[in-house]
C-alpha cells in the first residue's frame, strides 16, 4: 500500500546508503569524535548526486567538523539526556521498514552489505543517538533567538539588494472525490479474492497467489509478507481485521481506502505480527469516474448559486483528509506558506486554473492522487503578481529566512567558542584548506 511505500521513503532518507566500510584513513578527530576518508567520499558523492558542483572536499571536512564540535559537546552536556529506549524503539522501526521492503532478514542485510542484523541495529543506533544529540544541543544553542520587528526591519534593509524577483505565485484550494464504486464492482472484486481464498485453502500458497494476483506495489512481489507490524501502522480497517485472526487464519475479504484485501496471519509476536496480503484495489470504471464528475459539478453548482460556501462544501464533500478542516487551501511544503509559484504548479492543475482570476473555481477534471483517480474542483484564493521579494507582501518569508540566518550565525558562533576547549587534530592533507574559522588557532589542541 501507499502508506507502505511512504513509510519506507522515510525510513530509507535517512540511511539511504548504509555499508559495510574499512576506517580507511583519519580526517580529522574532533573531541573524540572522528572523521574518516570514507565519511567526506559519501558526502562528496551524495553532493554530486544532488546535482551540486564539488570544487574541492576542504567544505565537506569543514562542515562535519563543526557537526562533530556539537554532538561532542552535546554528549558532555549533562542536561541533554538521550534514552536506550528511545533510539532502539527507532532503530527497530526503520528496521521494521526494511524488512517489509525487502521481504526478509537476509534481503537487507544483503542490501546494505551488512554480515549480521545486530551488526545493522548497532549502526543504525549510532546514527540515531548522534542525530538525536545534535539536534538537541542546537535548540539549546538557539532556544533565546527571537526576530523582532525591528531587528527584521534592519535585516531587510541590509540584505534588499539580496531579496528575488519572484514570478505571478497563486493560492489554490480544491475538493477532490474518489470515486465510488458501484455495488456490483465491489462484488465483483469480493467475488475474485474468495475464488483466491478458496484455492489457497484447496493448498495453493498465498504467496504464490500474491505474486500472481496482488496489486499492492510494496508487497506483491514478496508474496503479500509484511513483517513486524504493530498496533496503529496500518490504516484502521487493516488493523482491526489483522490483529483480529489466529495464526494460520485467513481473513474474509474486507475493504479498506486502497481497495479490498485478505489476509493471513502467519505469526504473532504479543503485539507484533507478521501477515500477507493480497490487495485488489479499487480502481474506478468510466461509469464510475462519470458519476463523481456529476457529483462535483452539482457541489459546484450550490457553490455558485450560493447554496454552500466552498469552505463548507470541502468540509461536507472533499476526500483530502490534509486540507477538508481548512478550507481545502494547499500548503507549499518548499516554503512554508500557501503560495506556488503558477508556471511550477503540475501540468494538469495549471491547464485548468489557466485564465481564472481571485475567486474563480475551475471546471471539474479528472485526475490523479497517490497514485487513484481523483475527480478535482479548483478555486484560486488569492494571486499575487510578480514583484521584488518586500517586506509588505512577504513578511513571513522573510521572517523565517531572518529567523534562520541568525540561528545559524548564533551556532557559528557557539563552535568558535568551542575550539579553544576542545582536541582537535586535521590530517596534514586538509591543513592547507582555506576553512572559514581557525580550527587550529595554536596548533593542534591539546586538551578537552
Amino acid at each position: 500500500m501507499n502508506k507502505i511505500l511512504i513509510a519506507l521513503a522515510l525510513f530509507t532518507a535517512t540511511f539511504s546508503y548504509a555499508q559495510e566500510r574499512k576506517i580507511d584513513g583519519i580526517v580529522a578527530v574532533v573531541g573524540d569524535e572522528i572523521i574518516t576518508e570514507s565519511d567526506i567520499n559519501d558526502a562528496e558523492n551524495y553532493a554530486r548526486s544532488e546535482g551540486q558542483t564539488v570544487t574541492d572536499k576542504c567544505s565537506f571536512v569543514e562542515t562535519m567538523m563543526k557537526e562533530k564540535i556539537i554532538l561532542y559537546k552535546a554528549k558532555l552536556d549533562t542536561l541533554i539526556v538521550v534514552g536506550k529506549d528511545e533510539v532502539s524503539r527507532e532503530a527497530e522501526t526503520r528496521l521494521d521498514g526494511y524488512r517489509n521492503y525487502f521481504g526478509s532478514d537476509q534481503n537487507v542485510l544483503t542490501n546494505f552489505k551488512f554480515k549480521t542484523m545486530g551488526e545493522l541495529k548497532s549502526t543504525i543506533e549510532t546514527m540515531i543517538r548522534n542525530q538525536i544529540y545534535t539536534q538537541r544541543k542546537m535548540a539549546d544553542i538557539t532556544k533565546n533567538v527571537d526576530v523582532s520587528p525591528e531587528y527584521l526591519k534592519e535585516f531587510y534593509k541590509t540584505h534588499e539588494a539580496e531579496f528575488p524577483f519572484l514570478n505571478e505565485e497563486i493560492e489554490y484550494a480544491q475538493i477532490f472525490m474518489y470515486p465510488k464504486l458501484a455495488d456490483n464492482h465491489k462484488q465483483e472484486l469480493i467475488g475474485r479474492l474468495n475464488t483466491i481464498k478458496k484455492q489457497i485453502e484447496e493448498g495453493a500458497s498465498f504467496a504464490d497467489m500474491a505474486k500472481k494476483y496482488s496489486q499492492d506495489p510494496g508487497s506483491a512481489e514478496n508474496g503479500g509478507l509484511i513483517l513486524n507490524v504493530r498496533r496503529g501502522q496500518m490504516v484502521k480497517e487493516f488493523d482491526a481485521v489483522a490483529f483480529g485472526l489466529e495464526e494460520g487464519q485467513i481473513s474474509e475479504p474486507f475493504e479498506t481506502e486502497y481497495g479490498y484485501h485478505i489476509v493471513h496471519l502467519e505469526k504473532r509476536r504479543g503485539q507484533i505480527i507478521d501477515l500477507r496480503h493480497i490487495l485488489l484495489m479499487s480502481v474506478p470504471n468510466r461509469d464510475e469516474i462519470r458519476a463523481a464528475m456529476k457529483e462535483l459539478e452539482n457541489v459546484k453548482a450550490d457553490i455558485k448559486a450560493e447554496k454552500i460556501t466552498f469552505d463548507q462544501a470541502t468540509l461536507k464533500h472533499s476526500d483530502d483528509k490534509y486540507t477538508k478542516y481548512n478550507g481545502g487551501l494547499l500548503s507549499n511544503q518548499q516554503t512554508g506558506d500557501n503560495r506556488f509559484e503558477k508556471i511550477k504548479l503540475p501540468t494538469k492543475i495549471l491547464y485548468n486554473l489557466s485564465g481564472l482570476g481571485k475567486g474563480d473555481l475551475s471546471e471539474v477534471f479528472e485526475d490523479k492522487e497517490n497514485n487513484r483517480i481523483v475527480v478535482r474542483l479548483l478555486k484560486i484564493v488569492d494571486v499575487i503578481p510578480s514583484h521584488k521579494m518586500n517586506l509588505g507582501t512577504d513578511y513571513n518569508r522573510i521572517k523565517k529566512f531572518a529567523q534562520k540566518t541568525k540561528e545559524n550565525e548564533i551556532i557559528e558562533k557557539w563552535v568558535e567558542a568551542q575550539i579553544p576547549t576542545t582536541f582537535i587534530t586535521v590530517q596534514d592533507g586538509y591543513k592547507k584548506c582555506n576553512f572559514s574559522v581557525d580550527w587550529l588557532q595554536t596548533g593542534e589542541k591539546t586538551g578537552k
